[in-house]
C-alpha cells in the first residue's frame, strides 16, 4: 500500500513538472517591452508561458532567453507590432510546438523568424496588421506544421508558402493555411516556384472572402514548370485552393477559366466546397458561374477607344469584338477599333440607322466577320475594300441607295448578303447578278429587282439580251487594240523626245534599223578595222574584260563579226610602234577609248587619246569618230581627271558610254558600222591576197606623209624593251618623218 502511494506521489510530481506553467494574462498591464527581466519568476523548465492581454508594443529579442522546456507561447490580445529574427531560436527551439499571437499589431515576417524552430506545428497570427510575408519564413524544414492561421489581415497579394514546408506524404494530415478575410487579390511567385503533381499534396488553403475578382488560366498554370493537363479544375482540386465567397467579376476574364472547368470530368467533383459565385455585373450577382451559367454570358463592356455614342463588347465565346453604333450619326466607317484581347479574333460592325455614304478600306478590314450597314445613304462600295475582307461572312447594305454593287460581292454568297431596299439600274455590266442569285440555294431575297427605262425587272431573270446588249465582241476586242496601239504611239512620242537617243538604240536593237545618216567612211573600202580600241593594257581587270567580253561578243560572236585594231594584241614587232599605232588608227571606222584609273598615267594612252582627238576634229563635220567608255562612273580617280583639262573639253559634244548603264551592248553596236568590214568584204570580194599587200604598202607610203603634214605631237618615252635590233621605234619613226 505504501508502495502504491509512493508510485502515486511520484507520477504527480512528474506530471506537474512536464505540465509547468506561467501564466502573466494580464498583470503585466502598463508595460509596453516584454524583457527577460520580467519573466524572471517564470521557472527555466517551463513549458507554457501565456502574456495575453496585456499592453505589449515590442518583444525584447533575448525575452524567452534561458527557457530551455518551452512548447507553447501565447502572446495574444498585446499591441506587437514586430516578432524580431532570434525571440524563438534560444535553447527551446527545439521544443516549441504552439505559437498564438493573435489580436495584435504586426505587419509583415521575416524570413528565419521560424528558422529552428522544426517542431512547431500550430501558428495563429489571426487579426494583425500583416501585409507581408517574406518568400522563406515557411521553409522546407517546418515538416510538423498543422495550421497556419493568418486570416484577418491585410495581405493583398498570395505567394505559395503553404506549399514550400514538406510535410509527411503518408501522416493523412493537411497543413491548414488560413488565409480568409484578407484584401487578397492578386496571384504571384516572386519565389519561383513550381510543382509537377507527381506526389498528392497534403494541403488545404483557404482563400475564402478576400478581394479576388478575377482568374485566369495563367494564374492556375503559373506554378506549373510544364503544363501538359490543361485542366484548370484539375489545377485547383490538386493545389486544394478554395476561393469561395470571393467578389467575382464575371466578365470576358473569366471566360478562359470557366470554358477549361466546363471541360473537366471533375466539374461536379466537391460541388458545394467548389461553388463559385457572381458578385457582378449586378443581373449576375450569386449566380454560380461554374456550374449555372453559359459561356456566353462572359463578355467585357470596352470604353476605351470605343466611338462616340457606340457600345463596345468583347465577346471572347465567339472570338468577336462586337461594335453597335446604330443610330450614332456616324457619317462614315469608324476609323479604328478599340485594342482587343489575345483571344479575340474578329470583329462586328453593327451600323445601322447612320449617314455613311460609302464602304471604303480599314486597317481593320481583314478582321471584318459581320458588317451591318442597313438604312444609311450608301452609294458607293469599294471592291478593293471587300476584297480585303477576308473573313467577312455576313453582309448587310439593305436600304440605301445603290445603283450598282461591285462584283467583288459575290465572294459571299447571295443567302450571306441583304440588298434588297436599293435603287439598283439594269445596266450590260450588272447580268451577272442573275448568275449569282442563282447559285444559292437559299436565296431568300430572290426577288429583288432592277430599273431601266421606266421598267422593273426581277434580277434573276435578266439576261443581256433581255437589256438590248448587242454590241459585237468584234467592236469591243478592236476598240481595245486600238486603245493598247494608241497608248503605245502616245508613249513611244513621249519616249523618243525625252530620251532621243535611247530610242534610236532600242529601235535599232529591236527592228534592225538604224535611224541615223550613213557616213561616208563606212563605205570607204579601205578602212582595214571597223574600230581602233585604246586602253589600259596594265590594269589585269581591263584586259581580261576587253579579252573575254568585249573582243568576244564583237568579233566572235553575233551575226555581226567586228574587226578591231587592239595596239596590245595586233602591233608587228619589225615596223615603228608610234608610226604603226597613227597609221592603223587612220584606217579605222570608229575609235573607241576606254578610260581606267591608269589610263590617266599611261604615256602611251595619253599619246593614242591625243590622236583620237586629232582623228576626230578633222572628221567631225563628216561623223563623230571617236567613242569615250568610262570604265567605272564612281571610281574616284576617274571622276577627278574627267574635271581636269583636256579631258572636260574634250568629252563634250562626244558619245560617252559606261558598261554599268543599261543597253551598253546595244549601244555599242549602234556606234560601230552598220555593216562589218568583214561582211564588205566578202561581198565585193574582187582583191586577191597580193592586191591587198600591194594596197597596204602605198596607203602605208602616203600615211608618212600625211603624219608629215600634220602638227607632229611628240612621242612619249618609249621603254628599251620596245626597241628592235638596238634601234628603238621612236627612233625609226624620227627617220620616217625627216625623209
Amino acid at each position: 500500500m505504501a508502495t502504491a502511494y509512493v508510485l502515486f506521489l511520484l507520477i504527480s510530481l512528474l506530471s506537474r513538472a512536464r505540465c509547468q506553467s506561467c501564466d502573466y494574462k494580464g498583470t503585466l498591464t502598463g508595460q509596453t517591452t516584454l524583457t527577460k527581466a520580467l519573466l524572471s519568476s517564470c521557472p527555466r523548465d517551463t513549458t507554457y508561458i501565456d502574456i495575453s492581454y496585456n499592453d505589449f508594443t515590442t518583444v525584447s529579442v533575448d525575452a524567452f532567453d534561458g527557457f530551455y522546456a518551452l512548447a507553447k507561447i501565447n502572446i495574444t490580445n498585446n499591441k506587437i507590432t514586430e516578432l524580431p529574427v532570434g525571440l524563438f531560436d534560444q535553447s527551446f527551439k527545439a521544443s516549441l510546438t504552439e505559437l498564438y499571437g493573435s489580436d495584435n499589431m504586426i505587419e509583415s515576417l521575416n524570413n528565419d523568424v521560424f528558422e529552428n524552430n522544426f517542431n512547431l506545428r500550430i501558428l495563429d497570427l489571426s487579426n494583425n496588421r500583416l501585409n507581408f510575408i517574406d518568400t522563406n519564413v515557411f521553409h522546407k524544414d517546418l515538416s510538423k506544421l498543422e495550421l497556419v492561421n493568418v486570416s484577418y489581415n491585410q495581405m493583398t497579394y498570395f505567394e505559395p508558402w503553404p506549399y514550400i514546408p514538406e510535410t509527411p506524404q503518408t501522416d493523412d494530415i493537411d497543413l491548414v493555411f488560413d488565409i480568409q478575410h484578407n484584401l487578397i487579390e492578386n496571384f504571384t511567385n516572386t519565389m519561383n516556384w513550381t510543382y509537377n503533381l507527381v506526389e498528392p499534396y497534403e494541403y488545404l488553403v483557404n482563400l475564402q472572402f478576400n478581394k479576388i475578382s478575377e482568374m485566369s488560366d495563367d494564374i492556375i498554370f503559373m506554378y506549373r514548370d510544364k503544363v501538359e493537363d490543361l485542366s484548370a479544375l484539375t489545377e485547383l482540386l490538386t493545389y486544394k485552393v478554395n476561393i469561395t465567397n470571393n467578389p467575382f467579376f464575371c466578365n470576358c476574364k473569366l471566360y478562359e477559366l470557366v470554358r477549361d472547368m466546363h471541360s473537366s470530368f471533375l466539374l461536379y467533383t466537391r460541388v458545394e466546397e467548389y461553388r463559385l459565385r457572381c458578385a457582378s455585373p449586378p443581373h449576375l450577382a450569386n449566380v454560380d458561374l461554374l456550374h449555372d451559367l453559359d459561356l456566353d454570358q462572359f463578355v467585357c463592356n470596352i470604353t476605351d477607344i470605343c466611338p462616340l455614342n457606340c457600345t463596345c463588347q468583347e465577346k471572347p465565346y465567339i472570338s468577336t469584338l462586337e461594335m453597335n453604333c446604330t443610330n450614332a450619326n456616324l457619317r462614315e466607317l469608324p476609323q479604328t477599333i478599340p485594342p482587343m484581347s489575345d483571344n479575340i479574333q474578329y470583329v462586328s460592325l453593327y451600323l445601322s440607322g447612320n449617314r455613311i455614304t460609302e464602304i471604303t478600306k480599314r486597317n481593320y478590314s481583314n478582321i471584318i466577320y459581320n458588317l451591318t450597314v442597313s438604312n444609311n445613304n450608301i452609294n458607293y462600295i469599294d471592291g478593293e475594300a471587300l476584297k480585303e475582307m477576308v473573313n467577312l461572312n455576313n453582309l448587310d447594305i439593305s436600304g440605301n441607295a445603290l445603283k450598282f454593287v461591285p462584283k467583288e460581292i459575290q465572294k459571299l454568297s447571295f443567302h450571306k448578303v441583304k440588298v434588297r431596299g436599293n435603287p439598283l439600274q439594269c445596266e450590260c455590266n450588272m447580268t451577272w447578278m442573275a448568275d449569282w442569285i442563282a447559285l444559292s440555294n437559299e436565296a431568300d431575297e430572290s426577288s429583288i429587282t432592277c430599273s431601266s427605262d421606266d421598267k422593273t425587272h426581277v434580277i434573276k431573270d435578266v439576261t443581256e439580251k433581255g437589256l438590248g446588249c448587242n454590241i459585237s465582241d468584234f467592236v469591243i476586242i478592236f476598240s481595245v487594240i486600238m486603245t493598247v496601239v494608241v497608248g503605245v504611239i502616245i508613249g513611244g512620242i513621249i519616249t523618243a523626245r525625252r530620251c532621243p537617243y535611247e530610242t534610236k538604240v532600242l529601235i535599232y536593237r529591236l527592228l534592225r534599223i538604224h535611224p541615223r545618216d550613213l557616213y561616208k567612211v563606212d563605205q570607204d573600202e579601205t578602212m582595214h578595222y571597223d574600230a581602233y580600241l585604246s586602253y589600259d593594257g596594265e590594269n589585269i581587270q581591263v584586259r581580261q574584260w576587253i579579252k573575254t567580253n568585249f573582243m568576244k561578243k564583237l568579233e566572235e560572236n553575233g551575226k555581226k563579226k567586228y574587226k578591231f585594231f587592239c595596239p596590245l594584241r595586233d602591233t608587228l614587232g619589225g615596223n615603228d610602234y608610234g608610226q604603226e599605232l597613227v597609221q592603223n588608227m587612220t584606217q579605222s571606222r570608229r575609235i573607241f577609248v576606254l578610260l581606267s584609273p591608269g589610263y590617266f598615267t599611261d604615256t602611251w594612252r595619253i599619246y593614242e587619246s591625243d590622236q583620237a582627238e586629232m582623228e576626230h576634229n578633222a572628221n567631225s563635220e563628216n561623223h563623230p569618230r571617236v567613242v569615250y567608255i568610262i570604265w567605272n562612273d564612281e571610281n574616284e580617280v576617274i571622276k577627278q581627271n574627267l574635271q581636269k583639262e583636256p579631258w572636260k573639253t574634250r568629252l563634250i559634244g562626244k558619245r560617252v558610254l559606261s558598261p554599268d548603264k543599261r543597253f551598253f551592248w546595244s549601244k555599242i553596236r549602234y556606234e560601230l558600222p552598220i555593216k562589218p568590214r568583214s561582211k564588205i568584204n566578202r561581198v565585193n570580194n574582187s582583191y586577191t591576197d597580193i592586191q591587198e599587200a600591194e594596197r597596204d604598202e602605198r596607203q602605208q607610203n602616203n600615211d608618212i606623209k600625211v603624219i608629215c603634214k600634220k602638227d607632229f605631237i611628240p612621242l612619249p618615252h618609249r621603254p628599251q624593251s620596245a626597241a628592235i635590233g638596238g634601234v628603238s621605234h621612236d627612233n625609226l619613226y624620227l627617220e620616217a618623218i625627216e625623209l
